[in-house]
């Protein structure tokens, strides 16, 4: 039987193409999968030597003249592109992951009027995916902001491993057994914010796991944790994120929507300080819906995110750590059972 061929417009951050490459290492035993989209040739989270894939350029849409014009000049080109590429290549399907790095392959294959489906990771819809949703034979969304969208699984969409015992968490990152454990970490992007506050707001009876996001930070913010006198496991990057959820009370971390996914799943109560210049506000969004609708956590601003005021913060959420724990293990029931994007995209081709 013949493969499907299936377009994965993805690019930008690890919360754009991480999941789109799990969906794709899902359909490859049952479609041909090209990856399109800008900036995939450069990309840290990009797979280059597994996924076949074409550059498109791409500008981001932003409201002065110069980045209207810049827009329009460049949108005209690489849309151009796309519809090459779709010519050329003739998917059945064209998924799109949202960001302006997609636009110009979902524009095309709304022209060219392809079959589109589209994946919203965060709790509204991104200024791509809005445009777009109108044409789209499928909206998927692992979280419930739209009646229109057909829910699936929190991610990430791969095989889970073998969950840690705590005792052996703790150990791996040489941690007293007998403190309250806070994980801290800022997603992808890293949090330089992150790591210059939490050494601040942790109480003398806690520890920490810090992802600091670059290895040159890393001393820096072992410094800062010493200079308190407080225990701290400090790396760059953990590969074996499960062992640090094992290990932790309690989370100090942004809202990206993978973030809050994982918090769900591995029932860590967090203490959320979304990233400020997020598209739309969407890290917002995340966590005023883990904080307020499923109960896990407490979300505080930025702006208003004095070590004071974080430290009252933390110290609160540790007093709510049983019930949150409680309200996120509930919330992650309810998730159990839905039908796979994956499985969803083939049983539509």
């Amino acid at each position: 039987m013949k493969k499907q061929k299936i377009v994965i417009a993805a690019g930008g951050t690890g919360g754009h193409l991480l999941p789109a490459q799990q969906l794709a290492l899902l359909l490859e035993q049952e479609a041909e999968i090209l990856f399109a989209g800008h900036g995939l040739e450069r990309s840290p989270f990009f797979q280059r030597n597994r996924f076949p894939f074409h550059p498109i350029d791409a500008a981001p849409l932003r409201f002065s003249l110069k980045a209207l014009l810049r827009f329009a000049s460049v949108s005209c080109r690489s849309i151009g592109q796309s519809i090459s590429l779709l010519h050329s290549f003739r998917p059945d399907l064209v998924i799109g992951f949202g960001s302006f790095h997609a636009f110009p392959v979902l524009a095309a294959a709304a022209l060219l009027r392809k079959k589109i489906a589209l994946f919203e990771a965060n709790c509204q819809l991104g200024k791509v995916n809005r445009l777009f949703s109108p044409f789209a034979h499928l909206l998927a969304a692992q979280f419930p902001f739209s009646k229109k969208a057909e829910l699936v699984p929190l991610l990430p969409w791969k095989e889970r491993r073998a969950p840690w015992e705590r005792k052996a968490a703790l150990e791996k990152y040489k941690l007293d057994p007998d403190k309250k454990t806070c994980l801290v970490f800022g997603g992808s992007q890293g949090a330089l914010f992150l790591n210059r506050i939490a050494p601040l707001i942790l109480h003398d009876s806690m520890q920490a796991i810090h992802l600091a996001g670059k290895e040159e930070r890393v001393e820096e913010v072992k410094d800062a944790y010493a200079k308190r006198g407080l225990i701290a496991a400090v790396k760059a990057y953990e590969e074996e994120m499960e062992s640090a959820y094992a290990a932790a009370d309690v989370a100090f971390c942004r809202s990206g929507a993978s973030t809050v996914a994982e918090l769900i799943a591995h029932q860590v109560p967090a203490l959320m300080v979304p990233y400020p210049f997020s598209t739309d506000g969407h890290q917002i969004a995340n966590g005023r819906f883990l904080a307020k609708i499923v109960g896990g956590g407490i979300m505080a601003l930025e702006c208003e995110a004095t070590p004071e005021v974080l430290s009252a913060q933390l110290k609160a959420l540790l007093d709510r750590a049983k019930e949150c724990k409680g309200a996120l293990g509930a919330y992650a029931k309810e998730c159990r059972g839905r039908e796979s994007l994956a499985a969803k995209i083939t049983r539509g081709l």
